[in-house]
């Protein structure tokens, strides 16, 4: 007979039951704003596309089942990253940056970069196409936060503490803006920017690589001719309504005849031909019109709601790489999706910036989603056990 009574079978039973009562768990309102987020980008993309995809590749859902087969991939990836030991991660952090440049170099190999409407972003592997560009902002927000912590002390020190990571920062921002992609390559350096500020870098460092920063972008924005003819047709759309102004007056007039309820949804009229990409860059416009105010009002909303679980998830963290990690992850997201709306409602220039996980294009989303993924890793240390973190 076994000498396992049931006596002890209880006091195992109990011991396994208060380790998992223990276990830290995620931030459920964050969790919930994912699946939001997810849940509603997903609805919004196929009311946006079907139109043109019926249209286009014969089949309404031709943009929905590629999305849903990367959600599905991201959604995995997302549980990978947020179970993953974050101490692990930082020891090589600097491979996957070192990676993450290499890639972006192969969209110049002859037959791997795919080239469309002037620039070369995309890599083309088996028939699937995938835009590095997005490693980038995923691995350089995670180097910075390991420098940072590494010289937290010696921010203050120019050549020792803050030129090396600008190296790195300038290196990445060059790579993705040698992709004909400025406005990728500025969000990039502005998110890394951020990150230095909140570092403690020291005033005089910030006035001078800010308007060497401002400088730059100038200069870039100068070398190539249509990106003034965007600034001038934001300035004054009306000033060239069939050409350069064209998307900003139509997105416009699509958030104007939305009103306040919408025209309801599927009910959009410039998706089906007036507004071009109205299911990528412009998604929004869709929401707008469909949607009205409300609808643009709750998408706002989700993502201030996201970014202030975000930067409070920072705020709790007592680990300083987890700190700076999560404020530029965060802030990473949010810029962009700031950076869209802000596009469609005319507040900014066109920059061919997509809404996260609303707009086409699984690149994006996948990395949104481990973004997500790390920040509820985040969330999940700050209610735990912190002996093992350094």
């Amino acid at each position: 007979m076994s000498s396992f009574s049931i006596h002890d079978r209880h006091i195992v039973n109990n011991n396994f039951t208060a380790q998992k009562i223990n276990e830290p768990a995620f931030d459920a309102v964050f969790l919930i704003l994912i699946i939001l987020l997810s849940g509603v980008g997903f609805a919004a993309l196929f009311s946006s596309s079907y139109n043109f995809a019926d249209t286009v590749f014969g089949s309404p859902f031709h943009f929905v089942k590629k999305q849903f087969l990367w959600l599905v991939l991201g959604t995995i990836s997302a549980f990978a990253a947020s179970k993953v030991s974050l101490v692990l991660l930082k020891k090589y952090i600097p491979v996957f940056m070192f990676f993450s440049i290499a890639v972006n170099l192969l969209l110049f190999i002859p037959g791997l970069g795919i080239e469309s409407g002037g620039a070369r972003r995309w890599l083309e592997v088996g028939g699937i196409s995938f835009q590095p560009s997005e490693l980038i902002r995923l691995s350089l927000v995670l180097y910075v936060a390991k420098m940072l912590e590494k010289n937290i002390n010696r921010m203050k020190e120019f050549s020792k503490a803050v030129v090396p990571q600008m190296l790195i920062i300038l290196i990445s921002t060059l790579v993705v803006y040698s992709q004909n992609d400025f406005s990728s390559a500025a969000l990039i350096f502005i998110v890394a920017f951020l990150m230095l500020i909140l570092g403690g870098m020291s005033p005089l460092f910030v006035v001078f690589l800010g308007a060497s920063g401002s400088l730059g972008a100038f200069l870039m924005l100068r070398a190539k001719p249509y990106r003034i003819r965007r600034i001038i047709s934001w300035l004054n759309p009306e000033s060239d309504p069939s050409g350069a102004g064209y998307q900003v007056l139509t997105a416009r007039s699509a958030l104007q005849s939305g009103g306040f309820w919408g025209e309801g949804l599927g009910q959009s009229y410039m998706k089906q031909g007036s507004l071009p990409q109205a299911h990528s860059d412009f998604v929004f416009a869709v929401i707008g019109e469909e949607a009205g105010y409300i609808g643009v009002l709750f998408v706002f909303i989700l993502f201030g709601l996201f970014a202030w679980r975000g930067f409070s998830i920072a705020m709790k963290a007592e680990n300083l790489f987890e700190k700076y990690m999560a404020f530029g992850l965060t802030t990473a997201v949010y810029l962009q999706a700031l950076t869209n709306m802000s596009v469609v409602s005319g507040f900014i220039p066109a920059t061919g910036i997509p809404l996260p996980l609303f707009s086409a294009g699984g690149s994006t989303s996948l990395i949104t989603l481990i973004i997500f993924g790390l920040l509820l890793n985040v969330s999940r240390n700050n209610n735990g056990d912190r002996g093992d973190k350094k």
